[in-house]
């Protein structure tokens, strides 16, 4: 027997010999009165399985002829008694039970013994097969590291099942594979006692714990504290790699997802805003929340002290002031800060640049914001990104990663805004990346423990700059709402003493704003795209058609006597850019963005076949009855072309290009009932 139980004949030295020393010593014992001494290792029991030929006669050929075979000529040691069971191919194993072993295999040679219950002969009881898969790992991890058939019958036993119902076996044979290759199982007890950890929740298979404000994050630094305390000492060796096998193991399905509850805690409340609209004021401990705020909400019509302060009134002051006179809508952009996963910023579509002069208070606003929402325990902003560059922030995986909402983020806010362009011009991927978070897109970002997987960044996005950026995107550029302040702060708000610091400080003020903030945001978990549309409409933006095109192009348009983009309608982009060089003397201005400009102005570029040529790039509004009119007009009139774009009939403008408004006032009758079109008619105004 021992020949067949240990492996490699483990019972050290030449078998024969130590099987006598060990007869002799069962003899010793036996004289001194000890019992069942031929059973030193373990009772076992032994078996030979068969399948019951009349049940199985529903069952497909192919799986009958594999279970037999799987137990042909077999003799099974157990641990424990088994009875005759149906197994997870619906077919009865018959289990007969061998007294004693010795005989039988002597009386069949052709036998063999082996230790394993085969996987056949198991039951599933109703469970699914995933949740099976997972029981008979961890139940087998030994022997399925150690024993290659044992691996390859399970392996096959999943292929089969799979097969019969339906699903795909890679997916079952991958859980088995990863369980072996990476040893899983040891790694999921770990994952288990972290998931099952009264301080965190798993959100978007992300784990979070709660941190000192006894909110959830995903902060690396409160996540690994908890995973740390369930790592044994051996762990920490290689503790980057134990930390990221946790994060990996949390994404099986048997860990459950939860949702947090949208709003903030304070020391002493629970702020949430209901879907109807309603605040809700809670004990501190009630909800599931992710935002920490540093002071209460205040419900400033009930409380006439506070808002017959005089902080609330340099509040509203410096607000009205910071907005170039939008309050209301600075007030509501303000709004979306607490309404990270609402889609209410899907429903505006609209992201914010903050224009103003140098002191005008840009800064003044995200640190006050900072004091209401920052972690004064963490010397990171929830407000602030850390990256000014709007390009690379927008676009480099780690750094997107940095600002998940999970992470405490509550608004994307480039302070002192900057690009990596000369142009300050804002990329078209970036573009891509602004309509993607601002229509309630996940972005991808990259990070220590999760290589690339998706991540919600704040839908808030603000960009306070002294110069108006070019968007090199249209579909971006349509998305922007611009607020513009033109004076210094101290010209049009009073602070005590001018002393902005003790300013921000000020709890009151603080209390002003977050209670501001709330009361806007339960107004826009009501409002429909409508309200929103005429809240952030053209016509309250600051933003002009002009506002993507440089100083220079300006410059050119204006002398050239081009007031509006209709003008340009029929121009061949090159003899254009071509004309543009030469009035501004700019040889090395780029033909690219110099096309990118003309179509910020709504423009795009067509090959156009006339008169018998072909033009490349020409100037069209993408009407092309409208296109096609425009070019008939200016040759029969002109002799004007795409390629010649000067007066060729008469002297009297041969200098400008304003004889490309032919025909200005009847197209714009034609075209008024066409939103998009109409555009292409309205004025510029140079002295914006």
């Amino acid at each position: 027997m021992q020949e067949f139980i240990f492996e490699n004949q483990s019972l050290n030295g030449n078998v024969k010999p130590m099987k006598k020393i060990s007869k002799k010593l069962d003899e010793i014992l036996e004289d001194a009165g000890f019992l069942d001494v031929n059973s030193k290792t373990f009772n076992m029991h032994y078996y030979t399985f068969s399948i019951d030929k009349k049940s199985s006669k529903n069952v497909k050929p192919y799986i009958n002829e594999f279970t037999k075979t799987s137990l042909l000529n077999q003799v099974f040691m157990s641990k424990t008694k088994i009875d005759d069971r149906i197994n997870l191919f619906g077919q009865i194993i018959v289990a007969i039970e061998i007294d004693d072993i010795d005989e039988f295999l002597k009386k069949h040679p052709n036998y063999t013994l082996a230790n394993l219950i085969p996987v056949t002969i198991e039951s599933i009881n109703g469970d699914k097969i995933d949740e099976w898969l997972d029981n008979f790992i961890e139940n087998n991890k030994i022997n399925l590291v150690k024993n290659i058939y044992f691996y390859n019958e399970l392996a096959m036993v999943l292929q089969i099942w799979a097969v019969e119902h339906d699903m795909d076996a890679n997916n079952l044979v991958k859980q088995l594979y990863n369980a072996v290759k990476y040893n899983t199982l040891r790694k999921q007890i770990i994952a288990e006692k972290v998931y099952n950890d009264p301080q965190t929740i798993l959100v978007g298979n992300q784990l979070m714990a709660l941190n000192e404000n006894h909110i959830y994050t995903a902060e690396p630094t409160v996540i690994n504290n908890v995973i740390d305390r369930y790592l044994p000492r051996a762990k920490f060796d290689n503790i980057m790699n134990a930390r990221k096998n946790v994060h990996a193991q949390l994404l099986n399905s048997r860990f459950k997802n939860e949702v947090l509850d949208d709003g903030f805690k304070s020391q002493n409340q629970s702020i949430m805003i209901k879907p109807n609209g309603n605040i809700q004021i809670s004990s501190p401990l009630v909800g599931k929340m992710e935002n920490h705020v540093n002071v209460d909400y205040v419900d400033m019509e009930k409380n006439s002290e506070l808002k017959n302060s005089e902080e609330y009134k340099q509040v509203i002051q410096f607000l009205t002031h910071i907005s170039g006179g939008k309050l209301e809508q600075i007030l509501y952009m303000l709004g979306f800060i607490p309404l990270q996963n609402t889609g209410i910023v899907a429903k505006a579509r609209s992201f914010f640049i903050l224009l103003g002069v140098p002191g005008a208070g840009k800064t003044v606003l995200a640190s006050l914001l900072e004091k209401i929402f920052n972690n004064p325990e963490s010397s990171s902003s929830c407000i602030l990104v850390s990256e000014p560059n709007v390009n690379k922030a927008l676009t480099d995986p780690n750094l997107i990663d940095a600002n998940d909402v999970k992470k405490g983020q509550l608004t994307l806010w480039f302070d002192d805004y900057q690009t990596n362009s000369q142009s300050n011009a804002i990329s078209y991927k970036t573009g891509t990346t602004i309509n993607g978070i601002t229509s309630g897109k996940r972005v991808s970002g990259a990070a220590k423990f999760k290589q690339y997987h998706d991540v919600k960044l704040p839908s808030l996005i603000v960009i306070a700059t002294n110069v108006l950026p070019q968007i090199r995107q249209l579909g971006t550029a349509d998305r922007v709402f611009v607020f513009n302040c033109n004076n210094k702060l101290y010209d049009d708000v009073e602070i005590p003493d001018e002393d902005i610091a003790t300013w921000l400080n000020n709890q009151k003020v603080q209390e002003v704003i977050f209670s501001l903030i709330i009361k806007y945001a339960s107004k826009l978990v009501t409002m429909s795209k409508q309200d929103l549309d005429l809240i952030f409409s053209e016509e309250n933006s600051a933003q002009n058609s002009l506002s993507n095109i440089n100083s220079s192009l300006l410059e050119f348009l204006e002398a050239q006597h081009i007031t509006c983009p209709f003008d340009l309608i029929g121009m061949g982009t090159s003899t254009l850019f071509e004309t543009y060089k030469d009035h501004t003397h700019m040889v090395a201005a780029s033909y690219r963005t110099f096309k990118d400009q003309i179509k910020s102005l709504g423009l795009d570029f067509q090959r156009k076949h006339f008169k018998g040529n072909y033009y490349s790039n020409v100037i069209v509004s993408g009407n092309k009855v409208l296109d096609n009119r425009k070019m008939k007009d200016m040759f029969t009139r002109y002799d004007a072309l795409p390629d010649k774009l000067f007066n060729y009939k008469t002297s009297s403008d041969m200098y400008t290009l304003q004889h490309w408004h032919e025909n200005f006032a009847i197209y714009r009758e034609e075209q008024s009932k066409n939103k998009q079109i109409s555009k292409l008619f309205v004025p510029f105004n140079f002295n914006e």
